[in-house]
């Protein structure tokens, strides 16, 4: 049984490194967009793979829960429009937990998510919470490196509850600008 599934491991990540490049190092010139973070008319920018987890949500308000997933699809949107970050699709986060075996629950677990990130040729891993306090509410997020398993980058934003989304796109700028060429790094 181990064999298989080890077998199947091999073969996944054999069709996911051949079938999109994961070198992110590797230079692709990104059209100028309305809302291009860079502000530049052209730009080469350095497109990095980032395998997006579900957000933790730190309340007892049950009717917050789906925005465990939410907010990682509202910041996957904005990724792909202004082409920076190349999320992990989240058809293979699902097909990597179900070969590797692991339950959902497991991917809160850094050491667990850092794993999947690798498999997946992720250069990064994003975790983040969603905490909500009367009518204000606070979303947090970390950049953790696959290779090193270092936090790279936390940042947060807050404000109140009806303007959810605008706080999600202030974050995914802030996520975007540390990894510009001549962001944070």
């Amino acid at each position: 049984m181990l064999k298989e599934v080890a077998l199947i491991l091999i073969g996944f990540c054999f069709v996911a490194c051949t079938s999109t490049p994961v070198n992110p190092s590797e230079k692709t010139d990104v059209s100028p967009q309305k809302g291009n973070v860079s502000g530049k008319k052209e730009s080469t920018l350095l497109k990095t793979y980032v395998a997006i987890m579900d957000f933790s949500i730190l309340s007892e308000d049950k009717s917050l829960s789906g925005l465990s997933r939410e907010i990682p699809q509202s910041l996957t949107a904005v990724f792909l429009k202004n082409g920076i970050i190349l999320p992990v699709e989240r058809q293979e986060l699902n097909k990597a937990l179900d070969e590797l075996q692991l339950a959902v629950s497991d991917m809160g677990d850094e050491k667990q998510a850092l794993k999947l990130g690798k498999i997946l040729g992720a250069k990064y891993i994003l975790m983040g919470s969603l905490t909500k306090l009367g009518n204000q509410v606070k979303i947090n997020c970390r950049l953790i490196g696959t290779e090193t398993s270092e936090i790279l980058f936390t940042d947060s934003v807050r404000g109140a509850y009806d303007d959810l989304f605008n706080l999600e796109d202030q974050l995914a700028s802030k996520i975007e600008n540390y990894l510009l060429p001549e962001g944070g790094k």
